[in-house]
């Protein structure tokens, strides 16, 4: 089985590999939600990280009883498979407290998950300050004890310095798995790519890493692949619905990179050495590129990075309905985009939403793009 066929087997039901990943390990599996969170601290803690998203597939009950109407529908759906037993592997979450659903999100958790270890963080916003950073780092040192205090046993400062080097690793794969996305007829499709990035966040880093340095050996020894009609970033939240890159690709297109909490934005927690890894780490998720850490004008300036390098023909922005967040930052980026000539879309997704109207309007966009 080669590199990539085994991502895609795990990719088809990760609820399953996660089940049959957790009966055989003796670590702790843990989720964590956004990747502002620092998953090296808990993999320091010799626990397994997961990311946590909704399996695709079910539909949402339960969950409507216990949350707003307006809640995310991402959101939405985790709790309602957590009500319903679907991620009986994990032993307790880490949240971040960055919008109001998720920071309420853990007392739910405590409420009817009572023998989880549930923890919260707070992160740093937009003015990355000293004092910021040394609260963030605080923070963190916060995390660390109740880790501690959890599993019973010291994170000592090698293994926080080993659990950065894992993970500055994964992060180097993945980024080299993205720089031949860069290529005028690129080897991955973009629904490759999001399995990749996907399988990523539920595996343990050090297996993971191993894959995907068996998967880019036997990439560099394919011939290049077709020549996408188009070429698209996808940018938006917790994209986890792997049919808006089906979509793209049916439509003769390809999705070379995505500014998404899945996608990119999960390669910005790149560490320097530093004496005090708590620090390091504090000073590295600071500026994950996303609403929740940096403005739209950041964001814009990074968009148009990305658009060059990747030689972009367009941007589709996926957004959830109930993301304030992105919702907020899209008109500005959207106008500004336009003026320096890159052609931008929309369409408005949800969990397990119908799929006809946002397919007609990628189909739209990719044919006005190829004109």
């Amino acid at each position: 089985m080669t590199a990539m066929e085994h991502i895609n087997q795990i990719a088809r039901d990760m609820r399953a590999y996660l089940s049959e990943a957790s009966s055989k390990s003796e670590k702790k599996f843990i989720g964590v939600m956004h990747p502002i969170v620092p998953q090296e601290v808990l993999f320091a803690a010799c626990l397994h990280p997961v990311r946590l998203f909704p399996f695709p597939g079910e539909q949402t009950n339960m969950a409507h009883a216990h949350l707003h109407v307006y809640t995310s529908s991402i959101f939405r759906a985790i709790w309602d498979q957590v009500l319903k037993g679907q991620f009986s592997f994990l032993d307790g979450v880490v949240l971040p407290e960055s919008c109001e659903t998720v920071t309420y999100f853990s007392r739910g958790w405590r409420y009817h998950r009572k023998n989880d270890f549930v923890a919260t963080m707070a992160g740093v916003r937009f003015n990355k300050t000293k004092n910021a950073l040394i609260f963030f780092r605080d923070d963190l040192e916060n995390l660390k004890k109740e880790l501690e205090e959890f599993t019973g046993r010291e994170i000592f400062e090698e293994a926080l310095t080993y659990a950065i080097d894992v993970y500055n690793r994964n992060r180097e794969l993945l980024g080299n798995i993205c720089n031949l996305m860069k290529q005028e007829r690129p080897p991955l499709t973009g629904v490759d790519l999001f399995n990749i990035f996907m399988v990523s966040h539920v595996m343990d880093k050090e297996e993971n890493n191993r894959l995907l340095e068996k998967l880019l050996s036997e990439l560099l020894d394919l011939p290049a692949g077709e020549r996408p009609k188009a070429r698209l970033l996808v940018s938006g939240p917790c994209l986890v619905d792997g049919r808006i890159y089906e979509t793209i690709q049916a439509a003769g297109a390809t999705a070379v990179c995505a500014d998404t909490n899945m996608g990119l934005r999960s390669l910005a927690g790149q560490s320097e050495s530093d004496n005090d890894p708590l620090l390091a780490l504090a000073r590295s998720y600071a500026n994950l590129p996303c609403p929740f850490s940096i403005s739209a004008e950041h964001r814009l300036s990074y968009l148009l990075d990305l658009v060059q390098e990747y030689a972009v023909d367009g941007v589709i922005f996926a957004i959830e309905r109930a993301c304030e967040a992105e919702i907020m930052d899209f008109p500005y980026l959207e106008r500004e985009l336009r003026k320096k000539g890159v052609p931008v879309g929309f369409v408005e997704t949800e969990y397990m939403c119908d799929m006809a109207p946002v397919q007609t309007r990628i189909e739209g966009f990719i044919e006005s793009v190829m004109k």
